[in-house]
């Protein structure tokens, strides 16, 4: 998720073929199939898997890959009736925003393929709404051997130790954070694993008190833990933390120039593009209530278009993805995160290895932010973002962000 999750890219891969029902087999009937998604940091690695798809059957598939504004353009698209037979999306609350266009899945029997607890994410009214993509993680990435030349041996667990760790870490001559605070949807993944502990984790009633106007969002206490967070950051986040990028993050820590960012799974390929032999880890987000997590989650969804005329075909897609060699060692190891498959293989990464360890030691928080509203997660990071800017005080950034709520729901 990245996310989400880099500045504006726009990528198109065209492959020029003919398909085939089912996919093991090609056919005379040439079809171009268009996608629409986002996480361009995959650029290449959808480009590997529309040519393989394109090898094996002979599909042509066009994808309009794009981060900035895509949920815009997604939705202009739909509105002018030019609607993707595929396209990528979050889970949870767009499973009610696109009800009208998502093909329920339940009755494909290559969603039996599927880890059963992951298709909750996808689920609405009983049925499937979409195809979990991926499951990644988020905290704060941290260089191992920055953290042993400034000799921290214990990895913080509250703001207070993570304070701490700073202080050693600048007395030893390093920079603690590179923030990406330049990237509005920065701010939200590093704020909301640190407020997951609101409301106890019950978010359907933290949501329906906040819709009802019971609760206004800014005045949660977990609001200013987050504000106190991002004060942290920005103190020890070098002289210019409002100029920090995705990509200047990245080279940041990868070069050894500082020795942490808050990233997810999703950064490693791009950081080990830099320095191979990196040894990093996740440092739990720490939480108000003491009890520090990692956020993981399958939130990015496939969606097929129910009205597509090549529904049939992107549904053998999906077919091939959960069922071809290939297709079923994709995500492991060629994109080399987790997969949402039944029984695929671990990917060897370290971080997806650290978030396989901290699933089994039950020390996660889901994408939680996901179950509210829709469109509320840009505004929700420009508010903070504005905050760490300094163009809003503390009251005014609370106040903004039980606007960012309460105009959701009036627009709902």
């Amino acid at each position: 998720m990245k996310k989400i999750v880099m500045a504006a890219i726009a990528a198109t891969v065209a492959v020029t073929a003919v398909f085939a029902w089912p996919w093991s087999k090609k056919s005379k009937k040439k079809v171009t199939l268009n996608f629409m998604l986002n996480s361009p940091e995959l650029t290449e690695y959808y480009k590997d898997c529309f040519m393989q798809y394109e090898k094996e059957t002979g599909v042509a598939i066009n994808a309009d890959i794009l981060q900035n504004d895509y949920q815009t353009v997604l939705k202009t698209r739909i509105n002018s009736g030019d609607i993707p037979d595929l396209f990528l999306t979050s889970a949870y609350n767009d499973n009610k925003v696109y009800r009208d266009y998502e093909y329920n899945l339940e009755k494909e029997p290559f969603m039996n393929n599927v880890q059963n607890a992951i298709l909750s994410s996808v689920t609405l009214d009983g049925h499937v709404t979409g195809f979990p993509f991926v499951v990644q993680s988020h905290s704060f990435l941290y260089n191992k051997a920055l953290f042993a030349k400034a000799g921290i041996s214990k990895l913080p667990e509250t703001l207070n130790e993570l304070r701490d760790v700073c202080e050693k870490l600048t007395e030893a001559g390093i920079q603690p954070f590179s923030t990406g605070f330049a990237e509005w949807w920065v701010l939200p993944q590093t704020t909301y694993p640190s407020m997951s502990d609101a409301y106890n984790g019950d978010y359907e009633k933290l949501f329906k008190d906040v819709e009802s106007g019971k609760v206004k969002f800014g005045n949660l206490p977990q609001v200013d833990f987050a504000l106190d967070l991002i004060d942290l950051i920005k103190q020890y986040g070098g002289k210019k933390p409002m100029e920090s990028t995705f990509d200047i993050q990245v080279s940041d820590f990868a070069l050894g120039q500082v020795a942490m960012i808050h990233q997810g799974s999703w950064a490693e390929a791009s950081i080990r593009a830099v320095n191979p032999n990196i040894d990093i880890g996740y440092i739990k987000a720490p939480r108000s209530d003491g009890k520090a997590v990692i956020a993981v989650e399958s939130n990015l969804t496939f969606r097929v278009y129910k009205d597509g005329k090549h529904r049939k075909e992107t549904l053998a897609f999906l077919n091939w993805l959960t069922t071809s060699d290939y297709g079923k060692k994709w995500i492991p190891e060629v994109i080399k995160q987790i997969s949402p498959l039944k029984g695929a293989a671990a990917p060897d990464t370290q971080l997806a290895k650290e978030t396989a360890t901290a699933q089994a030691k039950n020390i996660t928080c889901p994408w939680w932010i996901f179950k509210g509203p829709d469109g509320i997660e840009q505004p929700f990071g420009t508010a903070f973002q504005n905050y760490a800017a300094g163009t809003a005080s503390r009251a005014e950034t609370k106040e903004a962000l039980t606007r960012v709520f309460a105009d959701a729901y009036d627009i709902e």
